[in-house]
């Protein structure tokens, strides 16, 4: 589905009934990512699966390169959907996006959940290389961000396959957008310590990209916060343990 937004076409899907659950994805991905884990649930909660400007079939708009900018976009489709409250669980990006959220409009969460994400802000030698990748993604395209990435994400040569065939395709001009936004991020911890809704944060043991520990760090700061660490999982858990990260998400409903 689409919703017309003032300034994108901004592209959704929606899986079952119940009390609803917005799934946010990664980094260059798309929300096609979260489809399985949201069908094997689809009978206990409304799952609502957006692409993100600049990401699948959403245009990148009017792109303001901050992370806020995405966290409002979110609120306009809620509005749409006519959703008050809802649980939010942001993978990787996603969760960068999701404390953004948090911050700007706390009023209309009812949990949140954080999926091999992290709270901190980049260091200065991550920022740069951030930087970096935007300006080669910018000039060469997605297929060299895609290539390097996807190797990143799991251990599995199938969800590998999988991934790039997404980062590939993704508007370069969202790639650049969203990692300067990414870079721009503040430390947010401080918007977990305040949080008034359960929290959960899920680390992969094998993740490549953000170690558990940014898990542990972020239940721990939270009041009603706890942390689960899924062993033989990378960065990916929604593909490469939908059954199990799945379960978690309706735990918290």
């Amino acid at each position: 589905m689409i919703l017309h937004l003032d300034d994108i076409e901004f592209y959704y899907e929606v899986y079952g009934e119940g009390m609803p659950v917005v799934l946010l994805h990664g980094l260059a991905l798309d929300g096609s990512i979260w489809k399985e884990a949201a069908n094997l649930y689809s009978d206990q909660a409304r799952f609502i699966l957006p692409d993100l400007r600049g990401h699948g079939r959403s245009g990148i708009g009017r792109a303001d390169g901050s992370i806020e900018q995405f966290a409002d976009d979110l609120v306009r489709l809620a509005d749409h959907l006519g959703i008050e409250r809802f649980t939010l669980a942001g993978h990787s990006m996603g969760g960068y996006i999701s404390l953004a959220f948090a911050e700007r409009h706390p009023q209309r969460l009812a949990g949140l959940i954080m999926v091999t994400s992290n709270a901190r802000a980049d260091t200065p030698e991550k920022k740069k290389m951030r930087l970096l990748e935007a300006d080669e993604t910018l000039i060469v395209g997605s297929s060299t961000l895609a290539e390097s990435l996807a190797q990143k994400l799991s251990k599995s040569a199938e969800i590998q396959r999988l991934t790039y065939q997404i980062l590939r395709k993704t508007d370069p001009e969202g790639i650049v957008n969203v990692q300067r936004a990414i870079a721009q991020r503040p430390n947010r911890l401080e918007v977990i310590r305040n949080l008034e809704v359960p929290f959960l944060a899920v680390a992969g043991k094998d993740d490549q990209i953000v170690e558990p520990e940014a898990a542990i760090e972020m239940a721990d700061a939270s009041r009603k916060g706890k942390a689960v660490v899924l062993p033989g999982v990378g960065h990916m858990p929604m593909l490469e343990a939908p059954t199990a990260l799945g379960a978690l998400i309706i735990s918290m409903l």
